[in-house]
């Protein structure tokens, strides 16, 4: 996405913050809902499926990251504040999703570990 300059100067305006935080939404929500897939493959016994649920939360981990990346680079490049509701909603978004993987791969090496 290119940044446009508005008449504020350097700054970015808050329809493009605003795309970028359902962006990070969007890719968010959809890596929380593959890692508690995966949890519930893994429960099944279907290996198979908890490492395709995994990888494709990985995938959509890195989009919201790539999305969020790019708004903390044009924030740096103006050095002008990009705050918003929404961007805040959506970093607790990027960061909740985080800490579901890494609860998730914690209880699979939990469960691992008691099984030997």
């Amino acid at each position: 996405m290119k940044w446009q300059r508005n008449y504020w100067g350097n700054m970015a305006n808050v329809e493009q913050i605003s795309q970028v935080a359902m962006q990070v939404i969007t890719y968010a929500g959809m890596a929380k809902s593959n890692y508690l897939e995966a949890l519930k493959y893994y429960r099944e016994k279907d290996q198979t499926a908890y490492e395709q649920s995994m990888s494709n939360g990985d995938e959509s981990f890195s989009q919201a990251h790539e999305a969020h990346l790019q708004l903390l680079q044009q924030e740096m490049n103006t050095q002008e504040p990009q705050i918003t509701m929404l961007m805040a909603h959506a970093e607790d978004q990027l960061m909740s999703a985080e800490t579901i993987k890494t609860l998730i791969q914690e209880i699979i090496l939990l469960i691992e570990s008691r099984g030997k």
